[in-house]
């Protein structure tokens, strides 16, 4: 093969490439994982009131979400945030806490009675 067409060839080749992986990148997915289930949890740790929230998916992998935690004032029925993360977050029990009584932001407006002190 001469030279020329040597580089001819090269230079064809070259020019394709990156057609090719165009073409590649516009192709969807076979199969797209569905994240439906919302998991929550706000629980008592004996020295911490602890939340989780994560999206579930089909597939078995687990998104984090934010999530917040509040408490409310006895004396203005008002909730305060006193923690949030995303996937988890934790209240650190005070002795002098106002109220015994958290929720996950968003949620009842009831809460839940914990014993922490």
């Amino acid at each position: 093969m001469s030279s020329s067409l040597a580089r001819a060839a090269t230079v064809g080749v070259l020019a394709v490439l990156p057609l090719t992986g165009a073409l590649a990148l516009s192709t969807p997915a076979a199969h797209a994982d569905k994240c439906t289930e919302v998991l929550t949890s706000l629980e008592f740790t004996g020295t911490h009131v602890a939340a989780e929230k994560f999206r579930i998916c089909e597939g078995g992998g687990v998104i984090p979400l934010s999530v917040t935690i509040q408490q409310k004032d006895p004396s203005t029925g008002l909730w305060k945030t006193v923690a949030s993360g995303v996937g988890g977050a934790a209240y650190a029990c005070q002795g002098s806490s106002p109220s015994k009584r958290y929720r996950l932001a968003g949620g009842s407006s009831a809460g839940v009675l914990m014993p922490c002190a």
